[in-house]
């Protein structure tokens, strides 16, 4: 019977020697002609062809296999028919235990975002289909967020590659639109003391604690009672934007505000039932009712980095503290340190000290220095 087990065992043993005789095969289960063939990674294939002679079947074997010694000589992998929502579905469960739970939830919009605007196939996702992509998301979003869309479908791709589900990453230059420079607004100590004056009560602790430390909301609100260690003067903070430990030293001020927290148990939230979102909207309103324009939630991690900076400390050291992964993060609170900056170019002063000396037009090096309203030859 077709549809007996030991019938189709039988014809899956006829198969795979008549495959591995001419490559041209029928199977006692079922009608029709297939071929075997070795595609162009060196995977052997074995599919069923439309043909109703062995002759239609060895013309189809036949353009296959040249297919596939192209594909060989080129280094090309064999193309996949799958969709991009399968590989994208594929990609997020792959990312689901490497990202921190918060950044994970909002990868699902952004897959969403990629599929709705892509070919539905992947094999269709071309260069010139990023490039249009990026152009079109261009006009409608800012260019932080066609970073963010551009830089997980390049990583998708990658991941495509290494999978030999597509020869190529069509995504790896695709040119993206200039990101503005950061936004620095940080509040004076008017400002933050007029905000803590006038906040509700639940959100005064979670405000100061931010602009004295310089922690990331998502920091701030995942810190449990464990991870403060108010005998030695410690935050350890473990679940970082950069997903590695982060310590920082609570300052006087900081630890005032720790203080007057109610203490719960070691595994409790310092700031329990308070809404991430909630506060960051509440936060912009009552910024707005106090005429602090510009500011945010986020602008108090700007705070803590800015003065830091015009106290004079070390930008490597800001950086440090707020949990930069590279200098360049930094380098925008480097207009906001004079001294540091004043230091860094007097060091020059000891490096061509000798070269000039100050009050003489004419030195023994033989240094000549233009006139006021002359050009230099």
């Amino acid at each position: 019977m077709h549809g007996d087990p030991r019938s189709y065992e039988d014809g899956r043993e006829k198969m795979t020697k008549r495959a591995g005789r001419d490559g041209v095969f029928q199977r006692t289960d079922t009608k029709g002609w297939y071929v075997s063939f070795v595609d162009g990674t060196g995977t052997r294939r074995r599919r069923r062809v439309v043909a109703h002679t062995r002759t239609q079947a060895v013309d189809v074997l036949v353009a296959l296999k040249t297919k596939a010694q192209t594909e060989a000589i080129l280094g090309v992998k064999h193309t996949t028919d799958l969709s991009t929502r399968d590989l994208l579905a594929r990609f997020e469960r792959y990312q689901r235990g490497r990202l921190r739970p918060t950044t994970f939830a909002r990868l699902h919009g952004i897959l969403e975002t990629l599929i709705a605007n892509l070919p539905s196939k992947l094999k269709d996702i071309t260069k010139a289909q990023v490039a249009d992509y990026v152009s079109a998301r261009s006009l409608l979003v800012a260019p932080g967020t066609v970073h963010k869309e551009v830089g997980t479908l390049k990583h998708a791709l990658r991941l495509a590659v290494e999978w030999e589900l597509i020869p190529v990453n069509p995504a790896e230059r695709a040119r993206l639109p200039t990101l503005p420079q950061g936004r620095t607004r940080y509040l004076t100590p008017l400002e933050l003391r007029s905000a803590l004056g006038a906040a509700e009560e639940w959100m005064r602790a979670p405000i100061a604690l931010a602009a004295f430390t310089g922690m990331r909301r998502s920091e701030l609100l995942s810190l449990r009672w464990k991870d403060v260690d108010l005998q030695g003067r410690l935050i350890y903070l473990r679940d970082t934007k950069n997903g590695s430990l982060r310590v920082i030293a609570i300052n006087h001020i900081a630890m005032s505000v720790l203080l007057s927290v109610p203490r719960g148990a070691l595994s409790d939230l310092l700031f329990a039932g308070v809404d991430g979102p909630k506060l960051s909207v509440y936060t912009k309103r009552l910024f707005d009712l106090l005429k602090i324009e510009g500011a945010s939630f986020h602008s108090l991690r700007h705070t803590a980095a800015s003065w830091l900076a015009m106290e004079g400390v070390d930008l490597f050291a800001i950086g440090q503290i707020l949990g930069h992964k590279t200098p360049r993060m930094t380098a925008r609170y480097a207009h906001l340190a004079p001294q540091y900056m004043a230091g860094a170019v007097a060091k020059l002063d000891g490096v061509f000290g000798d070269v000039f000396a100050p009050g003489k037009l004419g030195t023994p090096t033989g240094l000549i220095l233009p006139q006021t309203g002359t050009k230099p030859n």
